[in-house]
């Protein structure tokens, strides 16, 4: 296994799907199973912070959280080195953006394609009792990808680059890949999801949440991948499809997963 060092990142946007689950250390596990690693925890469980080698992934207790989320639901968020000069940058760009102070460093809400929330989570300086570790082991063959329902692509895509996302590749019926430069990891435009609404409301004066699903693509084998899963207990094939072949597994919160091929940039 090749390895990274998620320090040495320097894409101003990371690509960073916040989950919502009941069961943090199971979904650290299960994702530790795939090739990410944990940069931050938390000792009551409540809380993690993993690598791939590109893109990130933040695991949140349900029990904890305030705007009314469910076990499953996946938020679209940005990891920055800088809340504020990531904020300059877009507002630059014309790009509504708030920055303010939380207990846990500077946060932000970026406006999304058609106005909802993108969060923006500046990196930790000072962990306030969480726990860090080292994250060099990751797989570099691994990233994250944050699947987003999208009717417009051409409107979604025009926006997203403004973060550093851009198409990889030709677009595919129903799908356009987007992805940032460095270690910062994909966002997948997918033709409308049926069940997955693109927003959640947050019961909050942050809006709605844009939604997106939890992805990877990599340059393992798929078939040792779909083997290492389901000897760590996580049943998994390789399916093909029209888009071509992928690993199929439902992760911890009993949500279907895939990982696909990781196509050169």
């Amino acid at each position: 296994m090749t390895t990274i060092d998620p320090a040495s990142d320097t894409a101003m946007f990371t690509v960073f799907p916040l989950r919502f689950t009941d069961d943090v250390p199971a979904m650290i596990a299960f994702l530790r199973t795939l090739g990410l690693e944990r940069l931050v925890t938390a000792g009551d469980d409540a809380f993690g912070d993993l690598a791939a080698g590109a893109g990130r992934v933040m695991l949140h207790s349900v029990a904890g959280a305030e705007s009314g989320a469910r076990p499953g639901d996946t938020d679209l968020c940005l990891a920055v080195p800088d809340a504020d000069a990531a904020a300059a940058h877009l507002e630059e760009a014309g790009v509504e953006v708030s920055v303010w102070d939380e207990s846990f460093g500077r946060q932000g809400r970026i406006d999304g394609p058609a106005g909802e929330g993108i969060s923006l989570n500046e990196d930790q300086q000072d962990l306030y009792g969480y726990q860090g570790h080292d994250a060099s082991g990751a797989d570099a063959r691994l990233a994250v990808v944050a699947v987003l329902s999208s009717e417009d692509p051409e409107r979604d895509a025009a926006h997203l680059a403004h973060l550093g996302l851009l198409p990889v590749g030709p677009a595919a019926p129903g799908w356009q890949e987007l992805r940032g430069p460095g270690r910062a990891g994909s966002i997948g435009l997918h033709a409308p999801l049926p069940g997955a609404p693109r927003t959640r409301a947050t019961s909050s004066e942050y809006g709605d949440a844009l939604q997106v699903r939890l992805g990877f693509s990599t340059t393992e084998d798929l078939p040792s991948l779909a083997a290492r899963l389901t000897a760590a207990g996580h049943e998994a094939r390789v399916v093909q499809g029209e888009g071509g072949s992928a690993v199929h597994v439902t992760d911890p919160d009993g949500i279907a997963l895939e990982i696909h091929p990781r196509q050169d940039g």
